[in-house]
């Protein structure tokens, strides 16, 4: 007696191949769908930085360099911008309560954009970096201290003495044989001429620790 199984057999690898090709074609559309969704995203996100309208300061009048800047002289516009790198090249809107009462290191005519850093606050727009040769420093004098600016002079006694010409200097550079510090315009030419007598000396300090009644450099 004989049994057929081959019908069962042939079957069963039908259905088999069947599933098979159910499971490839589910997967290829799975990967289709996610390609057109990461497809339609960055589409979306190009439109976007495309259209994106940025709200910018400009000027509404001249602003003359040397000036204080005043909020009727600024006003906003928007610009369409793709590159953030343009963007830090101007001043946002929302700079321009900063930007009032700060002093124009630089003239912007009507209509223009207002580039970055145009202000400076008004306590340091007579401000100078000014590079001096001293004679002797603090070894390890670093960018940020504070000093006080002695130069050589004579006492009564007809004895050497140290006076102090500035205090609570702010140290902005330090190199070999000179040092860059941050002095107001009017006292930047007397203290290069005591420097250029080699007669300057550098002593840190604690900053805002002025001191009173000590002998001063052109003093009586």
């Amino acid at each position: 007696m004989s049994i057929a199984v081959e019908p069962q057999r042939e079957s069963r690898t039908v259905t088999e191949t069947t599933q098979r090709r159910w499971r490839l074609a589910a997967l290829i559309g799975l990967v289709a769908l996610l390609a057109l969704v990461a497809f339609v995203i960055v589409v979306t996100e190009q439109n976007a930085q495309a259209s994106r309208m940025v709200p910018v300061l400009k000027a509404t009048q001249d602003i003359q360099a040397g000036t204080t800047i005043r909020a009727d002289e600024l006003g906003v516009a928007y610009i369409r911008v793709d590159d953030d790198s343009v963007l830090a090249n101007l001043t946002g809107a929302n700079d321009r309560s900063r930007l009032v009462g700060q002093v124009a290191v630089d003239g912007v005519r009507t209509g223009s954009l207002i580039p970055a850093g145009l202000g400076t606050p008004e306590a340091t727009a007579n401000m100078w970096d000014v590079p001096l040769p001293v004679k002797q420093r603090p070894p390890d004098l670093k960018v940020g201290d504070h000093v006080a600016l002695l130069v050589s002079g004579t006492g009564r006694s007809g004895q050497p003495v140290e006076l102090v010409a500035a205090q609570d200097v702010r140290v902005l550079a330090v190199q070999q044989d000179s040092v860059d510090v941050w002095l107001p315009a009017s006292a930047a030419a007397q203290m290069q001429l005591y420097a250029s007598h080699g007669d300057l000396v550098l002593a840190r300090m604690q900053p805002g620790t002025v001191q009173k009644n000590l002998p001063q450099a052109g003093g009586n």
